[in-house]
Order: C-alpha cells, then structure tokens, then sequence
C-alpha cells in the first residue's frame, strides 16, 4: 500500500503490530528499519513527527543509547559491554500509540539471541532497559 503526503510518496505496510514503514538510519547501519506505529493503521502525523525526530537525532540517540547498554551488558551479563556492541543490531522501531514521545528500539544481540534488548525512550531519555519486549510494553 502507499500513502501520499504533501512532500513525497511514503510506502507502508499494515501488519498485525499496526503500520510499518522501513527507514535506514546510517549511524545504526545501512539495513532498512522497520518502524511500527503499534495498535495504529494509518500513518499520521505522530507516525511521522516520531520518525522525523528519531532520524535528525540518530547520532545522538546512537550514543546515549551505545552508553546504557555497555552498561546494561556489563552488569547483567557480566561481559565487556564495549566489545558486545559490535554484536549488536537495531530490528525494529515501535512507536506508541498513547505515548506522546515516547518510544521503543529492539536490539538482536548474538550475547542474548533468545532474548535481545529492548530499550523504551522518552524524547532523548532513556526510560528503561531490558529484554526485547521492553521495546514495545
């Protein structure tokens, strides 16, 4: 399916999460990013304010987001969490649908493959961190 808006052509899918729509965001990698605006299947204007932010803010939510999680690994899994990340990849981007500005990344991590990481967001701020479904609860 594609909705057209004002600037250009955007392209999504509705899965049973609710909408998607793939970004790549080059500080996280080159693969495309499903983005899932959770419980909602229209891509409106929270869907996209939520994109545009987390895309001009990729570098520095690429790196609060690489701090906590060194942490994160280091005293969960008692690993060297600096080395971990090289493990480490975005697979998905949830917005929340009663959340303003807030928002949730899953991580697969080959440390944890059953498990992942899951890190919910606020803005720039870091509301809790955990396994893969912190993302989207």
């Amino acid at each position: 399916m594609k909705k057209k808006n004002s600037q250009n052509t955007i392209s999504y899918v509705v899965e049973d999460e609710g909408i998607a729509v793939d970004i790549i965001l080059p500080r996280f990698g080159q693969q495309p990013i499903p983005v899932i605006y959770l419980e909602s299947f229209e891509y409106n204007k929270q869907m996209k304010d939520a994109i545009d932010f987390i895309t001009s803010h990729q570098i520095e939510l690429y790196n609060i987001i690489n701090n906590e999680m060194t942490t994160y690994i280091s005293q969960v899994y008692n690993q060297d969490g600096n080395k971990a990340l090289s493990q480490i990849s975005l697979t998905k981007i949830y917005i929340l649908l009663d959340e303003k500005d807030e928002y949730g990344l899953m991580f697969a991590w080959s440390g944890d493959s059953e498990h992942g990481i899951g890190i919910k967001m606020k803005n720039m701020s870091i509301v809790k961190i955990g396994v893969a479904e912190i993302a989207f609860l």
